[in-house]
């Protein structure tokens, strides 16, 4: 695994795994998205509010990590890559799920836990690869609670006001 992003650039065909986190990034640098064959990308704890539509070169990406940063809303140039299978964008601020959260096939775990979500998109039910989902300290209301665990019958889904929820 890479951590730093000259040396992974020196080396692009070959970078899988990168990890960028703890680097006091408020803005993506473009040399990152000439890394083609990544599948692992973390950029937790960080300062980044915003992604930019240069991450859907991305297109091997299977993991991302982006929990810990600042974001208001959860970057909709995400629903475009179609080969994520996680997802952690917790402990930030997030207040909607985009309805294209559907195009995610592939995606198994989405862990939000501790954002400012009130409720969830109905479309989050067609993704059936989905296994796990962490909302814990988001404050549901019970009626959301039970119409999230209807969406997704098929899929563990963590809720709680409180969270051992680890670093």
């Amino acid at each position: 695994m890479y951590k730093n992003l000259e040396e992974a650039v020196q080396n692009k065909e070959h970078v899988y795994k990168l990890n960028l986190s703890r680097k006091k990034l408020d803005s993506l640098p473009i040399n990152l998205f000439q890394l083609k064959n990544l599948e692992y990308l973390d950029l937790s704890k960080n300062r980044l509010d915003h992604i930019p539509k240069e991450l859907k070169a991305l297109q091997n990406l299977e993991h991302i990590n982006l929990s810990k940063n600042n974001f208001t809303d959860f970057p909709k140039i995400i629903t475009e890559l179609t080969q994520l299978q996680e997802i952690i964008i917790n402990n930030n601020r997030i207040t909607t799920i985009p309805k294209q959260i559907k195009y995610l096939n592939s995606l198994v775990k989405l862990d939000m836990w501790s954002n400012e979500l009130i409720e969830i998109p109905d479309e989050i039910g067609q993704l059936t690869s989905l296994k796990e989902v962490d909302f814990r300290v988001i404050q549901f209301s019970d009626h959301e609670k039970e119409r999230i665990s209807g969406l997704l019958p098929n899929t563990k889904v963590y809720f709680s006001n409180s969270c051992n929820c680890g670093d």
